[in-house]
């Protein structure tokens, strides 16, 4: 049974506290293609760095009961789909492509210029809904693991900065437009318990330890630095530093940016990749 669309009210995320938000984006990704468990403090820490802006995000309800999530992240001109997601019983019934037509029709009635989202490559009705809704591709973001193991030979020691340094070398020396989640405007918002690294202040790196594994978020070589063998030294510096847990670098890294050495160090390439696509509002 479709739920009509006149019962769906939506209100800003602004209105809620932090734990109430978590636990709605908890509903509406369970059976998600990877587990999602947020509280208060992750969410806050997670979305803080991404931009998020309450006043845009919208939580959804048919009554009291809740529908479903749209998160919106803003920079200057730019919007993201920072999350979208459906409590599983209000699934398959089109109101997804109502989500996030109204958070495109917001956006361009506040000037946005466009919006970008990103998509897992195997998540096929997601990705025509937002064809369909003009999004297009503009690349794939692929991602890594190494399992653990113990890196003795690693000759060179890493020396922990403050991540803000990393990210003011992002800013200077890293590629051109990154994906949202690399872009030093990210990095420079991220805090503990993530932690960044210098290697003789030629390569850098920043990670958040977890329980089960390390979470790669950035590597960076200076240019004058590059195809001199400091990234691999960097890669086994890390291994060393983290050799009890695996280190997975998520897929958010583009195909022309380090992919080569990651696999040059033995990392094995994750099964699930994004598309990142962008939809112009003007």
């Amino acid at each position: 049974m479709t739920l009509p669309t006149s019962q769906l009210t939506a209100r800003p995320v602004l209105e809620f506290t932090s734990a109430e938000v978590a636990e709605a984006m908890n509903r509406s990704f369970e059976e998600y293609f990877v587990p999602m468990h947020f509280d208060a403090a992750s969410f806050e820490r997670r979305f803080r760095s991404e931009h998020l802006d309450p006043a845009s995000s919208r939580l959804w309800f048919q009554g009291e009961a809740l529908v479903g999530v749209v998160f919106i992240a803003r920079r200057g001109w730019q919007s993201r789909v920072a999350a979208m997601g459906l409590v599983k019983e209000f699934r398959h019934q089109g109101l997804g492509k109502i989500m996030l037509q109204t958070a495109l029709e917001e956006a361009r009635a506040r000037g946005d210029q466009s919006m970008l989202l990103e998509v897992f490559t195997v998540n096929e009705p997601a990705i025509r809904l937002y064809e369909r809704l003009g999004f297009v591709h503009l690349r794939e973001l692929v991602g890594f693991r190494q399992e653990p193991g113990t890196r003795d030979d690693a000759a060179h020691q890493l020396t922990e900065i403050d991540p803000l340094q990393l990210a003011q070398q992002v800013q200077v020396h890293g590629d051109a437009n990154l994906p949202w989640m690399l872009a030093p405007e990210t990095l420079a918002a991220v805090t503990r318990p993530s932690r960044a690294f210098r290697l003789q202040e030629l390569a850098y790196a920043l990670v958040r330890p977890e329980a089960d594994k390390v979470v790669v978020l950035c590597l960076l070589v200076a240019p004058t630095s590059r195809r001199q063998g400091w990234g691999t030294r960097l890669v086994r510096a890390l291994e060393a530093e983290f050799g009890g847990l695996p280190l997975v670098f998520p897929p958010l890294v583009p195909q022309a940016s380090g992919i080569a050495l990651l696999e040059s160090c033995g990392w094995q390439r994750a099964e699930l990749a994004l598309y990142e696509m962008r939809c112009p509002l003007v």
